[in-house]
């Protein structure tokens, strides 16, 4: 028997909506929450909308729903056991890594297509994490460095990241990888990839609360994995509400081998209202971590002053340069020391080299004084 909402009208709302976000310190706590088993971990729903508990979010359509809801006993139970529980606390340990050093800008690289030359950028880029591995036979395409910086037009020596920040379908075929993630790794390492940021499993404001802390496990599982393996890895800290926030400090705080943390401003983190909110608890992680931490993050530069003064070191993974290129565009510098792209149009045989190489010069003076500020003292 389904569970009814209390109110139907909020199962379909969309989803760009301020009055789902989360603010404990402004909007009265869901009234079914204080009696939800579940509430020590989630911390409840503070939001604008009346809601009586996470369940108004329900489709109430199980046949055609993945979320991990309460309202599919058996797929719920089946998902909670595939995490081992909602809890972070059973996590299983790893021995801590060195990080490899990285410059503060680090252009993304999404394919070697219409070039011929090598780039390097700074003396390290990053590629996506799920275009190294075939969706199919599950196994990574390259056997070994050279064919890697071969393949995305790389020079010889230029020290890779990856990054696991991307779609939905993506992230979700990566966990259904199941053991084979493990082999993976291992053949990631053969191609001498310095560091990958884990999948950003997403957290959405109009589902179910058991969907965020199945995710939110499944990122912190999948660190371990790359730890485990020997693979330095920044863990991503998906987070909707307070409670998750103080989640992640604990689960931080507890383990020295995490010393590397990725967060995503492009999307939804991003929206004017919320990014402010995200980058204050972004402080106050890293106020709390009795260590130095390196944030990695994708999005978000006009916070930038904010989170290098907060952490020891912030890490920018660049995507318009490599984006903008391909679309003919180039890269200039205004007087108020904004960026604006204007068309660069090519022949159709053209190679994009050295619009590539350009982009990405113009982009790095942008980022250098942004990116001297000073720093959070060890």
């Amino acid at each position: 028997m389904l569970i009814q909402p209390l109110q139907a009208e909020v199962t379909h709302l969309p989803y760009r909506t301020q009055h789902l976000w989360n603010d404990s310190g402004l909007f009265t706590p869901s009234l079914g929450c204080a009696s939800c088993m579940d509430k020590r971990t989630c911390g409840g729903l503070s939001v604008a909308t009346g809601l009586y508990d996470c369940l108004s979010f329900c489709c109430q359509n199980p046949a055609d729903c993945d979320t991990v809801c309460r309202n599919r006993p058996d797929e719920f139970a089946s998902r909670v056991r595939e995490v081992g529980g909602f809890g972070l606390e059973n996590v299983p340990r790893a021995a801590a890594l060195v990080a490899p050093n990285l410059p503060p800008g680090v252009p993304v690289i999404f394919h070697g297509n219409k070039r011929s030359a090598k780039f390097s950028g700074p003396g390290t880029v990053c590629l996506p994490l799920y275009r190294l591995v075939e969706a199919r036979t599950r196994r990574v395409r390259y056997t070994d460095a050279q064919q890697l910086t071969d393949a995305f037009g790389l020079t010889p020596g230029t020290q890779v990241i990856l990054t696991g920040t991307s779609t939905d379908p993506a992230l979700e075929r990566w966990w259904l990888f199941g053991s084979d993630r493990v082999e993976a790794i291992r053949a990631l390492k053969k191609l001498n990839i310095s560091l990958v940021t884990t999948p950003n499993y997403s957290l959405f404001t109009d589902q179910p609360r058991w969907d965020d802390l199945h995710s939110m496990k499944r990122i912190a599982l999948v660190h371990q994995e790359f730890l485990n393996e020997g693979m330095p890895a920044a863990l991503h800290v998906n987070a909707r509400t307070e409670r998750d926030w103080e989640r992640w400090r604990e689960f931080i705080v507890g383990r020295s081998e995490i010393t590397d943390l990725a967060f995503e401003f492009a999307t939804g983190a991003g929206w004017a209202g919320r990014l402010d909110w995200h980058a204050e608890q972004l402080g106050h992680l890293a106020a709390e971590v009795p260590r130095p931490l390196h944030l990695i993050i994708r999005g978000g530069i006009t916070i930038l002053p904010r989170l290098i003064a907060a952490f020891h070191k912030v890490t920018c993974l660049e995507t318009s340069t490599f984006v903008k290129t391909m679309r003919r565009k180039a890269a200039t510098i205004k007087a108020d020391g904004a960026v604006r792209w204007k068309h660069a149009p090519t022949e159709r045989s053209e190679q994009l080299d050295a619009l590539l190489h350009d982009n990405w010069t113009v982009i790095a003076k942008v980022y250098n004084p942004i990116m001297s500020a000073p720093r959070k003292v060890a």
